[in-house]
């Protein structure tokens, strides 16, 4: 009877843990599905709605997650309810990005099932990192992310800049990578443990020798993820990139990189404490500051679209970090709800942009031979008239900018008001002052983007009914969210369920 009893608890759990990663079980068991169908019949067509299939199970098996209290899966993995809202950002950017995707491909003659595959790669890479409590789940998930994404950044071989963008993010993500596994190894060398929940022992903060290493270790994990985040000064290789690789890949590393790599970033702090080292803190500050000054200057004279989108995201990263910075044990939970409601205004911003630009690029292309050939430079002058041309584009881009400025009515002035809130109660003036500073840059380059949209009516032809059906239904509804979630912002705190770590 008692083992009766045991096998029957046995089971129970193993069921349990099964349900908590099963939407990232699913994404794996989709990618193994896809290499079979790859192998009994190629089509362009057939892979795309079997893909987004496996992420929209995905995505309603994740969502019955988002209550859920903490649990570990091994050492390796936690699942909460940060992990899984952070998980369904990444998966309603991978469905935005693959509709994208497929009307990009069409330039194409040959059948491109394996940039699919390279895209369910990256989402399960990304559900990877955000559920990681573990040091080697973090590297895997780390590693299965860039890999994926240096294939894609390279993807359009026809492209003026593919051979260079991809070549530069494979080397400095090479770099990055190592700089990563030679910090987390030097933190283990110290703690000899790679859990997220180790505790690190106390003679490091008396020991000048141990401390002086263990910080080292810090500075070159934090070098890793900062390149991913396009954290200044790691941030060179972002609008190089940002402008060669094809539209839809820019929208992932612009949504689903960042979004993965900072909830990481903040489970790894939250649990291990860095921030009880006074070089770290300083360390964090200084990458804080030069990140929302530097990106928001360096956008101002910006006239590529993508290159633009590239800077601002550094400073939003850097806005960002601040919540990491002000951190403490008081107050997880209001750190938790700023860094998932800030990463979801920016990445419905950034939805939203990239959506319109890839609507202009599709129908400014050009018949070449039997090859469709894509607007590759996208500029800000494309966006003149579009409001007189198709209006509902234009409020979409309207709202996206207002949001990424932090104008209030917006998700982006939420989001800027909870970071502000945290900063206040830490009394981190110098970061604030940063803040607002880097905000009042920003409307220098943002607001003209609106303008443009009113100028008198450019050659170029868009016109509303010749857009799929899709596309209509997902500009009305962005427009619906980034008007209600503004509006509304408790809309998204309710999902965002407070759970100790």
């Amino acid at each position: 009877m008692t083992m009766l009893t045991t096998a029957h608890s046995q089971a129970s759990l193993n069921i349990e843990i099964i349900s908590v990663i099963l939407p990232q079980l699913i994404i794996a068991f989709g990618i193994a599905l896809a290499l079979l169908l790859v192998a009994w019949k190629r089509s362009q067509r057939t892979i795309a709605l079997f893909t987004g299939a496996v992420m929209l199970i995905a995505l309603v098996a994740n969502v019955s997650l988002l209550t859920i209290q903490p649990t570990a899966v091994t050492q390796l993995l936690k699942v909460d309810s940060y992990s899984a809202f952070a998980f369904s950002l990444v998966l309603i950017s991978a469905l935005v990005s693959l509709h994208m995707s497929h009307q990009f491909l069409k330039a194409h003659i040959e059948v491109h099932d394996e940039y699919y595959l390279l895209l369910m790669l990256l989402v399960l890479g990304a559900g990877i990192l955000v559920t990681s409590n573990h040091f080697a789940s973090l590297f895997l998930g780390f590693e299965l992310l860039s890999i994926s994404l240096v294939g894609l950044v390279g993807y359009h071989r026809e492209s003026n800049f593919s051979v260079e963008s991809g070549f530069k993010y494979l080397i400095l993500s090479a770099t990055a990578s190592s700089f990563m596994l030679l910090g987390i190894a030097f933190i283990y060398s110290v703690t000899g443990n790679m859990s997220f929940d180790a505790n690190v022992p106390n003679e490091i903060y008396h020991q000048q020798n141990l401390r002086l290493f263990f910080e080292m270790g810090i500075l070159l994990f934090i070098s890793g993820i900062a390149f991913k985040l396009s954290i200044a000064p790691f941030h060179f290789w972002t609008p190089d990139v940002y402008q060669g690789a094809p539209t839809p890949v820019t929208l992932l590393m612009a949504t689903i990189s960042k979004v993965a790599m900072f909830v990481v970033l903040v489970k790894c702090v939250v649990a291990q404490n860095y921030l009880l080292y006074d070089n770290v803190q300083l360390l964090l500050m200084i990458l804080a500051v030069a990140s929302m000054l530097m990106g928001n200057i360096l956008a101002l004279k910006q006239q590529n679209l993508k290159r633009l989108i590239g800077y601002s995201s550094i400073a939003h990263m850097g806005y960002l970090l601040i919540v990491v910075i002000v951190l403490s044990g008081e107050s997880l939970s209001f750190t938790w709800l700023s860094v998932l409601f800030y990463l979801s205004a920016y990445v419905v911003a950034n939805l939203s942009i990239f959506m319109v630009m890839a609507a202009i690029q599709s129908q400014c292309s050009s018949k070449v031979g039997q090859l469709l050939q894509y607007k590759e430079e996208l500029l800000l002058s494309d966006l003149r008239g579009l409001f007189w041309r198709i209006p509902s584009h234009a409020l979409l881009v309207i709202l996206a900018v207002l949001s990424l400025a932090g104008i209030p009515l917006t998700m982006g002035f939420i989001g800027k008001f909870y970071i502000l809130s945290q900063a206040t109660i830490a009394h981190a003036w110098w970061l604030i002052v940063t803040l607002v500073i880097g905000s009042g840059i920003g409307l220098a380059y943002y607001l003209p983007i609106i303008f443009t949209l009113f100028e008198k009516e450019d050659c170029t032809e868009l016109q509303a009914n010749k857009r799929p059906i899709i596309e209509h239904f997902l500009v009305y509804s962005f427009i619906i969210i980034g008007l209600l979630l503004g509006i509304f912002p408790d809309v998204v705190s309710q999902f965002i369920v407070s759970n100790p770590m």
